[in-house]
């Protein structure tokens, strides 16, 4: 994908600086963040290569994240203009999943991944279901839908990698959850810090009017996400136990991508 992202307006989410900064706080998390998923799964690829379609998948898994990186850094970039500065906030997230990576072992930098994933792969739902007509920009709203699609299609490929390296018992299962909760603090902590940032650039932070849109929706969001976050904490929870597929057709259709064939379709 290409996006031109030259005339994205400054409030391109429910027209409020709130709901905009949010997606754009979120949205610098994926450039370094997707890197570090891929490079997770790379420490480990190896041990996996018996397992040929679990291969294939890991190959249109990096495929795939290193797009995401590529286009929301390119949004970034384009978002200067506004004054926000939204790639310094990519500096930071950088920094601080570098620390992390040299401090987790590979297997527990590997469940970041597996847990970030289904956080994703939650929020993208929502995403192709509802939330991106508050995009008004159709570039940005097709950015994030197309992002979205890809989530959905590789949901599961660093978790089944998990699963075959380390199995799926009670030594597997413990581990699993504690970085899932670890990931979940960290990236609610981040995406808010970064909401508060970029609302105080935009001298936004006491638009008490807009704060209370936000709140309203995201309270509204998170009575129907909150469950199914804490799917991941059933001993037997896989990410392919709901399907999307024809919430992902249908949003093919509405980006343009009727016939086109995806990495993991």
């Amino acid at each position: 994908m290409d996006y031109n992202f030259e005339n994205v307006p400054r409030y391109w989410c429910n027209n409020e600086p709130t709901f905009t900064h949010y997606f754009t706080g979120l949205s610098t998390l994926f450039p370094e963040g997707e890197s570090y998923f891929v490079r997770s799964v790379r420490a480990l690829r190896a041990k996996a290569k018996s397992n040929e379609l679990l291969d294939r998948e890991i190959s249109a898994f990096i495929g795939q994240e290193a797009m995401h990186s590529k286009e929301h850094h390119a949004f970034h970039v384009s978002a200067q203009q506004h004054g926000l500065d939204p790639e310094s906030l990519e500096k930071v997230t950088g920094i601080v999943l570098k620390s992390i990576e040299k401090v987790f072992s590979k297997k527990w930098n590997l469940l970041v991944t597996v847990g970030l994933e289904h956080y994703t792969a939650v929020l993208v739902v929502s995403m192709m279901q509802s939330v991106n007509e508050l995009m008004t920009d159709s570039t940005i709203r097709n950015l994030w839908l197309w992002h979205s699609i890809e989530e959905t299609e590789h949901k599961a490929v660093a978790f089944d990698l998990y699963e075959h390296l380390y199995g799926s018992g009670l030594s597997a299962y413990l581990p699993r959850i504690t970085v899932f909760t670890l990931s979940l603090f960290l990236i609610t902590g981040f995406s808010t810090i970064y909401q508060f940032i970029l609302m105080k650039r935009d001298r936004q932070l006491l638009n008490f009017k807009s704060w209370r849109k936000f709140l309203g929706f995201m309270t509204t969001q998170y009575k129907v996400l909150t469950p199914k976050f804490f799917d991941y904490y059933r001993f037997d929870f896989h990410p392919n136990q709901t399907d999307e597929k024809d919430l992902v057709a249908s949003t093919k259709i509405k980006i343009g991508l009727k016939n086109s064939k995806l990495l993991l379709s």
